[in-house]
């Protein structure tokens, strides 16, 4: 399937939706038209690969003590745009000067938010799940900022972290299912039966 151009669709208001188990895949449609895909190389992996009508990047998660994830252009070793981990915020980078803030949108709200450092909200992202399994999001922009220099970009950062913690829960929810039963216990003695 081709990419619509950003240009030409309504992109206020898109809709992340996950197409592949192995590889993990999502796709961004706005309405029916496909717009980008964000696919991982490796189940359990953090190096994935985003494309559009308009190029392809590469996303990966660096680093232990500092993580932060980075986007490239397929093929190039520069960085185009940084999201790095802080404790109350996240801060996505844009190698043209831009940053902007990513975080919950609250407490109790499992969506997210992409701000410019005014508190102006640029995207509003909220998972969608089955069970424990993330399936999609619904993604959620004002009018003004499709035309914003690095839209995209923030598009697949976001979502990218936001599937990536996902997954990396769902692998530790599987495991909280291994573990081995408790041995039976014994009867305890009744009448007619000896201790």
């Amino acid at each position: 399937m081709d990419f619509a151009a950003f240009e030409s669709v309504d992109a206020t208001s898109l809709r992340w939706l996950r197409r592949g188990e192995s590889p993990l895949q999502f796709d961004l449609l706005a309405g029916e038209r496909l717009v980008a895909s964000l696919e991982w190389r490796a189940h359990g992996g953090t190096f994935a690969t985003a494309r559009t009508a308009q190029g392809s990047w590469t996303l990966k998660r660096v680093g232990f003590l500092n993580p932060e994830i980075t986007v490239r252009p397929h093929g190039s070793n520069e960085n185009v745009a940084r999201l790095t981990a802080h404790l109350q915020y996240h801060r996505i980078e844009l190698t043209k000067g831009l940053t902007y803030r990513f975080h919950r949108a609250g407490v109790l709200v499992p969506a997210w938010q992409v701000t410019e450092e005014t508190g102006r909200e640029v995207l509003h992202v909220e998972p969608v799940r089955d069970g424990r399994k993330l399936v999609g999001g619904a993604v959620l922009a004002p009018a003004f900022a499709p035309a914003l220099v690095g839209f995209r970009l923030l598009l697949l950062v976001s979502w990218y972290f936001i599937a990536l913690a996902w997954f990396e829960d769902e692998a530790l929810a599987t495991l909280e299912g291994t573990a081995a039963p408790a041995p039976p216990r014994a009867a305890a003695p009744g009448p007619g039966r000896s201790p």
